[in-house]
């Protein structure tokens, strides 16, 4: 099982570069991708492979399943809440992430737009902004999953801290002293396997 467990996070962290790729088009000006964190809906029967990449402007939410895939930004004036959730008994994708977006915010997400540009069919879609019924869908976890189990690391968690605090969203971490410690103690085991290669 620990076996299964370790190729799907492998699967997990590749999928985070395709990712990019897929939301690079929602980008605007001069803004890029600082921290991301890579998931499933559930930790057993998947139906979604879902990313959370962060930006200093917005939170992209990328997702996948049988029915195909998509990508949204979400500047964070649009996030009323979220809340990550340590689980130290679990041997994968220990956080648990949700997010509560406004139905109403004051700013606007966007999407890709289904047909390329005529005149560049191989460039990708061009962005275009939610519609209220689809804003709402999204919203109530109707379009993709609002939580989902990840693997996140400490400049995630912080570097989202930060942008929420600056657009007065709610941030609600637990269990960050759990994952602190054990991540200090597969520190020594990981430099000891080093050691005995």
């Amino acid at each position: 099982m620990a076996l299964l467990d370790g190729f799907k996070q492998q699967v997990l962290s590749l999928g985070r570069s395709e990712a990019r790729v897929k939301a690079r088009p929602l980008l605007v000006g001069d803004e890029s991708f600082e921290r991301s964190a890579a998931g499933l809906d559930q930790r057993g029967v998947e139906q979604f492979v879902l990313f959370w990449l962060l930006s200093d402007q917005a939170l992209y939410l990328v997702a996948g399943g049988s029915d195909g895939d998509w990508a949204f930004r979400v500047p964070y004036a649009n996030i009323d809440e979220m809340s990550l959730d340590f689980d130290e008994d679990a041997e994968m994708l220990p956080w648990h992430i949700r997010i509560d977006l406004l139905e109403d915010g004051p700013d606007t997400i966007t999407t890709l737009g289904e047909e390329a540009d005529p005149g560049n069919p191989l460039a990708p879609p061009p962005p275009r902004p939610l519609e209220d019924d689809e804003r709402r869908r999204l919203v109530h976890g109707e379009i993709i999953p609002m939580e989902g189990y990840a693997v996140t690391s400490r400049k995630f968690r912080s570097t989202l801290a930060h942008h929420l605090a600056s657009t007065e969203g709610t941030l609600r971490i637990r269990g960050e002293d759990k994952a602190e410690a054990q991540r200090k103690l597969s520190v020594p085991k990981r430099a000891r396997k080093n050691r005995e290669r």
